[in-house]
């Protein structure tokens, strides 16, 4: 399966829409990861957050995670405060989760949710918390009281 990337950025939200389906070899990562570096450093720094859509993204080598998770540590060390991670593959959506904790350990930024509204929703509260110049808050805390929603 091909893989299919789409990286978008919305300055007025403050955020970086990101999709990827397919299977990806080490070419196919560095090059998305070109891409998403430019997304990044397109806030100079700034505080910022992700849409992370990893619908139909299938597991990739630990090679490619490598590549991956080095893109995810370079956002975090430039302004991602918040990352709402879709998945539709259980195994991809860990493999992501363990590349974004050695990226950035205790990952306090990534939080997995089920749909896009949902993300939608996560990132939204970030965004009023960075509209207020307050600390955006922890992601254990934001999954915790999603969880509890339901």
């Amino acid at each position: 399966m091909k893989p299919e990337t789409e990286i978008r950025i919305d300055k007025v939200k403050h955020t970086v829409y990101c999709k990827m389906s397919g299977v990806f070899d080490e070419q196919d990562m560095r090059a998305w990861a070109a891409r998403y570096r430019v997304a990044t450093d397109s806030f100079r720094g700034r505080p910022h957050l992700v849409l992370a859509d990893m619908r139909g993204m299938r597991p990739t080598h630990p090679d490619v995670a490598e590549i991956l998770g080095a893109e995810i540590r370079y956002a975090r060390e430039r302004g991602c405060v918040r990352c709402a991670h879709l998945s539709d593959d259980t195994v991809q959506r860990i493999q992501a989760a363990r590349v974004a904790r050695l990226a950035s350990p205790g990952d306090d930024v990534t939080v997995i949710v089920a749909t896009p509204n949902e993300g939608e929703r996560v990132l939204e509260e970030a965004r009023r918390e960075l509209a207020q110049d307050q600390p955006v808050t922890p992601a254990g805390e934001v999954a915790r009281r999603a969880a509890t929603a339901y």
